[in-house]
């Protein structure tokens, strides 16, 4: 019950943020596209989906809604296995230019996680097939920062580190994590 009151309370932040945005006059606004590292913790792998971001800027914040999506087969001889991830979220961040072509920002990000797992087995010696299917869902919330670098006045590309807390609720179990994640991204601005 306490995760979902944290969830809560970072919704109605970043609700009040894009408030604030709103009443501003958007500056420029572009798409972004971002490729995450693979995140290990502990013997497993997060789900780490690769995202698409709609950039929305002000004179003094950024806003960028995203969507994240992730598809992943796994097969042997004896099982296989399927992992659909569907991530929705938003960051928001400050942001000042350190030179002409160079910007820096920091702020956070708040996402929701659904997750639909799919395994069949096989067993080699064995006549039976056993299948399974699961779903979840997860939030993930913490602070983030990165640099941007415009080769040209529409187009950047840059990193973002980002500090996360991850908690899955799945069917019959619960898993959460504090990590690191690295991000590598490209954005085209049309205004």
């Amino acid at each position: 019950m306490r995760a979902y009151a944290l969830m809560g309370l970072a919704v109605l932040i970043l609700m009040a943020c894009a408030l604030d945005v709103r009443a501003q006059t958007v500056r420029r606004w572009g798409l972004g596209m971002g490729i995450p590292a693979m995140v290990v913790s502990g013997e497993s792998e997060l789900p780490m989906p690769i995202s698409c971001y709609l950039l929305i800027e002000t004179e003094k914040l950024r806003l960028e809604p995203e969507i994240g999506l992730l598809r992943e087969d796994f097969s042997s001889v004896e099982r296989e296995e399927t992992r659909f991830v569907l991530q929705l979220g938003s960051g928001i961040f400050a942001q000042r230019y350190v030179a002409d072509n160079l910007l820096s920002y920091w702020g956070g990000r708040l996402g929701l996680m659904l997750l639909f797992q799919s395994i069949r087995d096989e067993p080699i010696y064995s006549d039976v097939i056993i299948r399974s299917e699961s779903s979840g869902i997860g939030f993930l919330v913490g602070p983030a920062t990165g640099m941007e670098y415009f080769p040209v006045r529409r187009f950047s590309m840059g990193g973002e580190i980002q500090l996360l807390y991850m908690h899955l609720f799945l069917e019959n179990d619960r898993f959460s994590a504090l990590y690191s994640r690295p991000l590598f991204f490209v954005r085209w601005y049309f205004r």
